[in-house]
């Protein structure tokens, strides 16, 4: 075999790669009801719960169900980011709305004291955290951390 050859052989098989991806992603954000299913934790602030590296699956959560200590997902509008934090207090405004305190188990104040998040809202929720796959996320934090070296992140 010469090298075009096994360039294009190589090329079908990242191709196809790369479509199973975002189909098995596709197919399980439609099973778990939630957008993004699968997710590398990209800090230390839940230690001991899961670690910098270890690959979660989210899993849609409806807000009526969730109960302190419940380990949510949720999308801060401020900062853009997904934020995987233990919920430590509900409350409800005067219209019934519910909101979170949410904070890392590692952090030593909740999300709402240290600025990261006010208090979350009941849109703002992607799911909970159903499963840890401990380091299966190791590559992809890698890769976030390499496109912040070279001015993509």
């Amino acid at each position: 075999m010469d090298i075009k050859e096994e360039v294009l052989q190589t090329g079908k098989y990242v191709i196809i790669g790369l479509v199973l991806s975002v189909a098995i992603n596709q197919g399980l954000g439609y099973a778990l009801h939630t957008e993004k299913p699968i997710m590398a934790v990209v800090s230390n602030s839940m230690v001991p719960v899961f670690y910098r590296g270890d690959l979660i699956v989210v899993k849609g959560i409806d807000c009526e169900d969730i109960e302190e200590g419940t380990i949510i997902v949720y999308q801060n509008p401020f900062r853009g980011i997904p934020v995987v934090h233990r919920v430590v207090a509900i409350d409800r405004d005067s219209q019934g709305n519910i909101y979170f305190t949410t904070k890392g188990d590692n952090n030593p104040h909740t999300d709402q004291a240290s600025g990261i998040s006010p208090p979350v809202r009941c849109s703002w929720v992607r799911g909970e955290v159903r499963l840890i796959i401990p380091k299966l996320g190791l590559f992809k934090v890698a890769l976030i951390e390499l496109s912040k070296a070279v001015g993509f992140g």
